[in-house]
């Protein structure tokens, strides 16, 4: 099996950040927006098709934050499903405009929330292990591979 590649969006707003909000049997859980490249799309089209399906958004596309491996038969965190591997592309994202209803959220998605940056380490936000880079937007290290 390949690994996926996914494109997650990454909004600040003064010393908030916007995340999808979950719900699992486990209580809430947050995420930053976007998803997994289907076949012949760009990193782009990937971008934009996400945040239309998750929150009913337009925004523009800027750099690469970092990138993060997840593999699951190594993570502390029991994952569903164990031979999963992604690969994440963190972007910034500029100009956030609502333009319609959510087209197709995640399963177990009940929204989306601007959460203080304080609150990334007190709260299931994943990937937990890069809480602190988003808290102080610190992205010296592009490349930020599988961390335990």
């Amino acid at each position: 099996m390949t690994p996926r590649i996914s494109v997650r969006a990454v909004f600040y707003k003064q010393d908030h950040i916007l995340l999808c909000k979950h719900r699992d049997n486990d209580g809430v859980w947050y995420i930053t927006p976007g998803g997994g490249v289907e076949h012949g799309e760009t990193l782009a089209d990937t971008f934009h098709r996400e945040l239309r399906e998750e929150l009913g958004a337009e925004a523009q596309m800027g750099d690469v934050l970092c990138i993060r491996d997840f593999i699951a038969e190594r993570s502390p965190i029991p994952f569903p499903t164990p031979d999963f591997h992604q690969i994440e592309i963190f972007v910034e994202a500029h100009a956030l405009m609502f333009t319609s209803p959510a087209s197709q959220i995640d399963p177990n998605q009940i929204g989306y929330e601007w959460l203080p940056l304080a609150q990334l380490t007190t709260v299931r936000f994943y990937p937990q292990e890069l809480a602190r880079h988003f808290q102080t937007k610190d992205f010296s290290h592009i490349y930020q591979g599988h961390k335990l």
